[in-house]
């Protein structure tokens, strides 16, 4: 297991941001890897496994968020997310 964490960062290009679903994607993609996921905005550090804790975030529209990552599947759960994001959560 990887002790130094991986980071990414990534835009929230979605024009809804970071709002119920697509938290619940993040959610659902990083419970498939064997790693620990946080999502950083500013000074606030929350859980990607946690919903709430995602939208305490107030991520809107063009903001950038840093994803980090630690454990055996650290680069692969960071590459599935900054698909999930470049992709719009899939909505357009």
């Amino acid at each position: 297991m990887s002790s130094v964490p991986e980071s990414r960062s990534v835009t929230v290009v979605n024009p809804e941001g970071l709002h119920a679903r697509a938290a619940t994607q993040i959610r659902a993609i990083v419970l498939r890897y064997q790693a620990q996921v946080e999502l950083i905005k500013g000074r606030e550090r929350v859980d990607a496994t946690n919903v709430l804790q995602m939208l305490t975030l107030c991520a809107d529209r063009n903001d950038t968020l840093l994803l980090e990552a630690s454990g055996d599947d650290a680069a692969a759960v960071l590459d599935a997310l900054a698909r999930l994001f470049a992709n719009s959560f899939d909505y357009e």
